[in-house]
């Protein structure tokens, strides 16, 4: 690490900082075995899984063998529960460190991942390896301009034909989201630097852009912006309520998830 990315580690994120140092912050802080697997364990009884689960049993008939890219994984949240569910899981981060936390967590749950480091903006030869599934969560809303319409891209290129890509991100509509956000900017506490939320119109035209096809875009957590927000900072803990849908997901929940098909040499569908 540089001397200048030293200095940036030790100072307070920027809503505009972006690249390495803003990730290498946020990787300071893991969660105890029993938080983690509290964690996981929300995610898999949750609304946002569920979507993922009916979307590739839809296109697939069954997770087992799937051979998935998590791109920007992290900690890889999605994949420890498509590697559970049987799925060949690949997880790329361009931080040494995510990764490297990312194979601690597998190996504690003695789930297998081949693990590379990688750019989302430049793939290279991972284009070539035909994916079934591309995803990622929580990665694309920090890049902007044309970079956004990259960023899909990717998701598209590396699937083979037929392959589904699916792509979680914050929705600009959602008003908890937006005012906590806001809030912790304005107290200087906000860890993950540049966050530019979607819109469905945003995701829908730049998937077109790029090829996709029978795209949708299903929303949930309302409860979720909610509960993991703000009971969090009063209780401690995201209530057992924030993960129930509500007649508000699809307007103003806290995740947009896109799903969306590379074209199938087959049938063209």
């Amino acid at each position: 690490m540089t001397e200048q990315a030293t200095i940036q580690l030790n100072q307070p994120p920027s809503r505009h900082d972006t690249g390495t140092p803003v990730w290498e912050r946020v990787w300071r802080h893991v969660p105890d075995d029993a938080k983690d697997d509290a964690a996981l364990t929300r995610e898999r009884e949750g609304p946002r899984w569920a979507c993922m689960v009916d979307a590739m049993v839809e296109t697939f008939g069954t997770l087992e063998g799937l051979r998935t890219v998590e791109l920007g994984s992290g900690r890889a949240d999605l994949s420890v529960l498509l590697a559970e569910r049987g799925a060949k899981v690949t997880l790329i981060d361009q931080s040494d460190k995510a990764l490297d936390l990312a194979r601690q967590r597998f190996d504690r749950l003695g789930l297998a991942a081949d693990y590379r480091e990688g750019d989302l903006l430049n793939p290279g030869k991972l284009v070539n390896e035909g994916f079934d599934v591309s995803l990622s969560y929580g990665v694309i809303e920090h890049f902007k301009h044309d970079a956004r319409t990259k960023t899909m891209q990717t998701h598209h290129d590396v699937l083979r034909p037929g392959g589904l890509a699916v792509i979680g991100v914050p929705n600009s509509n959602c008003p908890q989201y937006r005012v906590w956000k806001a809030y912790l900017e304005l107290r200087g506490w906000w860890p993950y630097g540049m966050e530019i939320p979607y819109s469905r119109r945003e995701l829908l035209r730049r998937a077109e852009d790029v090829g996709f096809l029978n795209c949708r875009v299903p929303c949930t957590g309302f409860w979720q912006a909610l509960g993991d927000q703000w009971g969090r900072s009063i209780i401690g803990r995201g209530p057992d309520w924030s993960q129930k849908r509500s007649m508000w997901d699809s307007w103003f929940g806290f995740s947009l998830l896109f799903l969306g098909w590379r074209q199938s040499g087959a049938s063209g569908g």
